[in-house]
């Protein structure tokens, strides 16, 4: 009967193991040309979409679903749209576009 809980054991482990090892967190600072300065986190997980968590200088927190893109990353959301390429990245709030850059 120990031996059966341990493989149980064991096989709890790989799956708590395997589903830390699938999920993603990353931070990209971003600067626009209409003066916004934000924090993009992008969250992944494995066979999920992802998530984009944009943090303004101002306070303000927006979240974002992943949604379907050709090219890049595209994050739709109540009356907001964040797409990035690269370095660059595009944000619409409410029909009002600017440009974006990573910043360091």
């Amino acid at each position: 009967m120990t031996r059966c809980f341990g493989s149980a054991a064991s096989a709890s482990f790989l799956l708590f193991a395997s589903s830390v090892a699938a999920s993603a967190e990353t931070q990209v600072n971003y600067h626009c040309d209409d003066g916004a300065v934000f924090i993009a986190t992008f969250v992944s997980e494995e066979g999920a979409p992802g998530t984009a968590s944009l943090a303004f200088a101002d306070g303000r927190q927006i979240a974002l679903p992943q949604a379907r893109s050709a090219d890049g990353g595209r994050y739709v959301g109540d009356n907001t749209e964040f797409w990035i390429k690269g370095d660059s990245a595009s944000l619409s709030i409410a029909g009002k576009a600017t440009t974006c850059k990573t910043i360091e």
